[in-house]
């Protein structure tokens, strides 16, 4: 009987597991998680999970035990690959043999180095356990200084400041998200945010942390102190990819796939029964001359689970899968959005590689719409509100 090992038991792992079923694969399927948890849902974490104090049930994933007839092993993550032999082991040294590979382990936070050790005060969000953390430090008046102004830290400003805690934001850029949906949009972002008493220093960073036992301040860049009680790092994330050391894949950023998610090793091979989804993979466009990327938005392993899902069914069973066709390349259309105070942020594509950024509807201090374009080519579509207009520009994007 074939056996799936799916290596990462979150989102990604969870799609394939339920792709793999529904496209008909009746052989074995035993996922590996690094966390004690089942899989749950990431993005409420700095949002409605921390403002409302919510348990983990209210972020878990339904799990339909019955259809999946899935192994779960949690708390015991993998610690090497024998790509050779087939064989995954955990870092238990338990061994564990298979069919096919899927390597699903997504990311971690970035963590700054400073002179000061202090660890007590210092945060990151990218787990349950870390969200609940940062909830348990949380009071009205406390001192929160977040490095990094992405959308996690933005959110966590939005959140940390209704739960009436003082807030700065500190960022190496000249504005907000300007590196994603660029500066017109990213200034407008900051300036409802400062209309909420939200301070940024920008152009900057954190240069080193103040404090004994517990954080109690910052030194920034220019010299200038913060006094911090929560300080919060937000400053990107890092792909799970050290148990693939010595594999031979192309893990320069992520892990290099064909347009199948096949993985590539470092001579431009493929190993055709092994996969990778999600926040890992680092995939080829099909319509642009540019190098493959990763994509850290929460639809990617959605749609790269229920691709590969029916891909290794088909391969288990040829010709199996319903309307499979696997010259197929995987395409998929990115998004993403953020609320923020009463801001609803959606986007679509890649704006970040556009050429040409135009306000397309609507203006700055109200509702609006932007378009990105690459060489003529709509490759993105944002903006905040006009939900339904975003998305008639859905169809026309070019990736």
């Amino acid at each position: 009987m074939n056996r799936v090992l799916i290596v990462g038991a979150s989102m990604g792992g969870l799609r394939t597991a339920e792709s793999l079923r529904r496209s008909g694969f009746a052989g074995e399927i035993t996922l590996i998680g690094a966390e004690k948890h089942l899989p749950y849902n990431r993005p409420p974490l700095s949002k409605a999970l921390l403002a409302e104090d919510k348990e983990l049930d209210s972020v878990a994933f339904k799990i339909n035990t019955e259809e999946l007839k899935a192994d779960f092993i949690l708390g015991d993550p993998a610690q090497s690959v024998d790509i050779q032999n087939n064989e995954v082991v955990l870092s238990s040294n338990k061994k564990l043999s298979y069919n096919f590979l899927v390597a699903a382990t997504g990311l971690r936070s970035r963590k700054m180095v400073f002179q000061n050790l202090v660890e007590s005060g210092r945060f990151s969000l990218r787990t349950y356990d870390d969200a609940k953390r940062i909830r348990s430090a949380v009071a009205p008046g406390k001192h929160v200084v977040i490095l990094g102004a992405g959308f996690i830290g933005l959110e966590l400003a939005a959140t940390l400041k209704k739960l009436g805690c003082s807030v700065d934001v500190v960022a190496m850029e000249n504005t907000p998200l300007a590196p994603i949906i660029g500066e017109l949009f990213g200034n407008e972002i900051q300036i409802r945010h400062e209309a909420k008493g939200v301070r940024f220093h920008m152009n900057n960073s954190v240069k080193d942390l103040v404090g004994e036992s517990f954080v109690t301040g910052v030194i920034l860049g220019d010299g200038k102190s913060l006094e911090c009680d929560i300080f919060i790092e937000a400053v990107g994330s890092l792909p799970n990819t050290e148990w693939l050391e010595g594999s031979g894949l192309d893990k320069s950023n992520g892990v290099l796939t064909d347009k199948t998610l096949r993985a590539v090793n470092i001579d431009g091979g493929l190993i055709e029964n092994f996969f990778v989804v999600g926040d890992i993979a680092r995939f080829p466009y099909v319509n642009q001359q540019l190098p493959a990327r990763r994509i850290e938005h929460w639809n990617i392993p959605i749609e790269g689970g229920k691709r590969v899902g029916r891909e290794i069914a088909n391969a288990a069973n040829p010709g199996s899968v319903n309307d499979f066709d696997p010259a197929e390349q995987f395409n998929p259309l990115p998004s993403f959005w953020s609320d923020q105070y009463e801001m609803s942020i959606l986007s679509y594509g890649e704006p970040k590689i556009a050429d040409d950024v135009e306000l397309l509807q609507g203006s700055l201090d109200a509702n609006f719409i932007f378009s990105y374009r690459r060489q003529g080519k709509l490759v993105g579509a944002a903006g905040i509100g006009l939900r339904q207009e975003l998305n008639k520009l859905r169809n026309e994007i070019y990736l």
